[in-house]
């Protein structure tokens, strides 16, 4: 294995890996919507549910249900409106019809919040949620860039030879 790193396969393979971070930061990117592209649902919150990374809410009146990641929520402001918010105050969340998330141990869709405004005022901005989610983007382009100049590096050092794999000999003509 440490021979296989070290060899051109090695450089070949942190190579593709950089190119494809930097692919996943560009998809990423791309995918984020615009503001102009985002619905608006009100309502008063039906039920919430906590659990891996978000929090999961309904709007009565609304077919929807909806979903907050907890990374844009630092300082538990979102946990606070909501539990707060709770059949006392309308709620107002931005979402994009075309994203969905199904996180598996909840029945139905859930459409991805970009932005929570709870009795008219705002919590979550979509420029805070992009914010967010743009400084886990920036890591992947960050480590796709590294990883394609170290296998782009280590392929320049490495010239191309016509051995074999592994540096073995070949194969005996005359058997035994």
């Amino acid at each position: 294995m440490n021979k296989w790193l070290q060899g051109r396969r090695g450089a070949l393979f942190f190579l593709l890996l950089g190119i494809g971070l930097v692919a996943v930061f560009m998809a990423m990117e791309w995918r984020f919507p615009a503001s102009s592209q985002l619905q608006t649902a009100s309502g008063r919150v039906e039920w919430t549910h906590e659990g891996r990374g978000a929090i999961y809410f309904a709007l009565r009146g609304t077919p929807q249900q909806f979903v907050v990641h907890t990374k844009i929520d630092g300082g538990g402001k979102l946990r606070a409106a909501l539990a707060s918010a709770s059949g006392v105050y309308g709620v107002s969340v931005r979402y994009h019809p075309g994203q969905t998330n199904h996180p598996g141990y909840l029945p139905g869709d859930f459409y991805v919040a970009y932005g929570l405004a709870v009795g008219g005022k705002e919590v979550s901005s979509l420029a805070e949620v992009r914010a967010s989610y743009r400084r886990d983007n920036l890591v992947a382009l960050v480590l796709g860039l590294v990883f394609a100049v170290m296998g782009g590096l280590r392929l320049r050092l490495k010239p191309f030879s016509a051995g074999r794999a592994g540096g073995g000999t070949p194969a005996s003509r005359r058997s035994r």
